[in-house]
């Protein structure tokens, strides 16, 4: 993987927690569950120290579930986790803003957002210019947002 990262090790734990022992099929049993923020850096599978930004992977068939950081996740399952902490960020810094369209997927099919929250931060991601009743409906989905995203560590 370079940077850092050792794919062969992340690889071979992968391999390790999944039913199948080839790798192309034992990456398909995987998925994306939840992200979180570590308060302490961790250790990523692949060895890559220091992370913060946390995906949980579940394996469908083993039930199996494991603590990557972003950047295995991305490579890993070719999933954006990045995009979905970019926007957290975004929206921590100022609740006005919009939270990604990634992260507006991603917290919806989880229900953190309902149908109705989806489709409004669909209509209005781009828009710069909202109504005060959509700015404080924008604000209320940030919050709900924010608060789904747990952190772990000392508290």
């Amino acid at each position: 993987m370079g940077d850092g990262y050792n794919f062969q090790q992340l690889k071979a734990a992968i391999l390790t927690l999944s039913r199948a022992t080839d790798w192309e099929v034992a990456k398909k049993e995987w998925r994306l569950v939840e992200i979180s923020e570590a308060d302490e850096p961790e250790t990523c599978l692949c060895g890559h120290f220091p992370i913060i930004e946390l995906c949980t992977i579940s394996n469908a068939t083993t039930a199996k579930s494991v603590d990557v950081g972003n950047v295995c996740v991305k490579r890993f399952l070719g999933f954006r986790s990045d995009l979905i902490f970019q926007s957290l960020k975004r929206v921590r810094a100022d609740l006005d803003k919009a939270i990604g369209p990634d992260a507006t997927a991603f917290f919806h099919e989880r229900g953190v957002i309902n149908d109705w929250e989806y489709q409004f931060q669909q209509s209005t991601m781009r828009k710069r210019n909202l109504s005060a009743r959509q700015l404080a409906s924008r604000r209320v989905i940030n919050q709900k947002v924010i608060a789904a995203v747990r952190r772990r560590g000392l508290s």
